[in-house]
């Protein structure tokens, strides 16, 4: 006789971040020996903490496997998550996420990360042979005078507002130098430099990692990191701001218009704008210790806001629905700074706390404070970096030939001739309800 299933449970009410496994197993409606096939199966992640017997689960984790497994059983909820971290719908072949780890076409993407250009990256994305660089361009870039002023990194509004105002030929694979002229562009643009006269994209002898190591003046080891950066902002699936340039791509719309429509989702507060947020936050967030080991408190709302809604609240800098065990794009740059105690005290309260990690926003800031670059550095690495994504996907989607014309699921008011508009009484008086509104059907 086969053992019945146990049904889900609601969550506990201890506030707890750490689940043990019959916890674990209970929230989910499935036996101790399931519970133990999805951790071998990398779909959950079992930790060991301090003070606790056995494996733990994070309970934000296991509430967004829940949700998973029964949108699974939904068709109607499968199809509308599709659209909030869900099954995937649209088929490409430039990025994968797969067992917690990211792959540019097949390639372990912080492999990658330790010798490659975002010039390079953006070719392998593309499908592109890797050209292989002048001498010139690989050596250690000229520093720019300590006199001259740093120019200020514009803002995501600013940014989106020059783009639009630069010249909109559309550049084609012949090109010279085809498609490192539309980096250099994004380049001006994101830094605040002016562009040379004439607005046309030179032939840049040096690669675009170089010239902000000689914008912002850092050492070598700075400009290895600010390279790595780059790379691994390069893409990241069907992140807002790429699947924007895929839908503005798919109705053959230019590259400029495409690589803008990326643009433009990244002046929004969930996308663009974290890296912001937490740099607003970056001094009390990173103070001494508060009695008892406490966080601030606009960390720990936003932290909760995170473990509620069980995906990542777009201002908290920590989690991330793809990376339950951590994101590897930010602990390979959190890496690469000086040590911070400060910093490794705040991440291991946050993980002790509450499961998360910290994302590759908080790892994009803590480069801008480390190395000294000014402020909305991290946004400009960020969105450089992810120019390449956006020219890859815009390129794949516009080869496909396909418009991206999804259908929307009606929930207003039924449909319903002249007269009966004119003549509520005459309807059906069996009332619905949806959010906030009232119906008759």
């Amino acid at each position: 006789m086969v053992a019945s299933r146990p049904s889900p449970t609601p969550p506990s009410e201890d506030d707890s971040p750490w689940l043990s496994s019959q916890q674990a197993a209970a929230m989910l409606g499935v036996q101790r020996a399931s519970l133990y096939a999805y951790v071998s199966r990398g779909l959950l992640q079992a930790h060991r903490q301090p003070g606790l017997r056995g494996h733990v689960y994070a309970r934000i984790d296991v509430q967004r496997l829940a949700r998973q497994r029964h949108t699974v059983r939904n068709p109607a909820q499968l199809a509308r998550s599709t659209l909030d971290w869900g099954t995937p719908v649209l088929r490409s072949a430039i990025t994968q996420v797969a067992q917690g780890q990211l792959y540019y076409r097949g390639r372990d993407a912080l492999q990658w990360a330790q010798h490659a250009s975002l010039e390079d990256t953006t070719a392998l994305l593309l499908g592109q042979p890797i050209a292989a660089q002048s001498s010139s361009a690989r050596m250690a870039p000229t520093r720019a005078s300590a006199a001259s002023p740093v120019p200020q990194p514009r803002s995501p509004d600013q940014a989106l507002s020059a783009w639009h105002s630069l010249p909109t030929s559309e550049p084609t694979l012949a090109s010279p130098g085809w498609p490192r002229p539309l980096l250099q562009q994004m380049l001006w643009v994101l830094t605040g430099l002016p562009p040379p006269p004439g607005a046309a994209p030179p032939q840049a002898e040096r690669l675009v990692h170089q010239q902000l190591a000689a914008l912002w003046r850092v050492d070598a080891a700075g400009e290895s990191t600010l390279r790595q950066a780059l790379v691994l902002c390069a893409d990241h699936e069907l992140n807002a701001s790429s699947f924007a340039a895929r839908v503005v791509a798919s109705t053959g719309a230019s590259l400029h218009a495409s690589l803008g429509a990326g643009l433009a989702a990244l002046t929004g507060p969930l996308h663009g704008g974290m890296t912001a947020v937490i740099d607003q936050h970056w001094e009390d967030w990173h103070a001494a210790p508060r009695a008892g080991d406490a966080l601030h408190p606009s960390l720990t709302q936003l932290l909760a806001d995170t473990r509620t809604h069980g995906s990542p609240h777009y201002c908290a800098g920590f989690g991330h629905p793809l990376y339950p065990a951590g994101d590897p794009r930010s602990q390979r740059l959190i890496s690469l700074l000086p040590a911070d105690a400060h910093r490794n005290a705040l991440l291991a309260t946050v993980h002790r706390q509450t499961g998360l990690h910290p994302s590759l926003d908080y790892a994009l800031v803590a480069i801008q404070r480390g190395l000294g670059l000014p402020a909305g550095a991290a946004f400009v690495l960020f969105a450089l970096g992810r120019t390449a994504g956006w020219l890859a996907h815009a390129m794949e989607q516009r080869d496909s030939g396909q418009l991206i014309r999804p259908r929307a699921q009606y929930v207003g008011l039924p449909a319903q001739t002249d007269a009966q508009a004119e003549n509520p009484a005459s309807t059906d008086n069996t009332v619905g309800r949806i959010p906030g509104r009232i119906i008759r059907f």
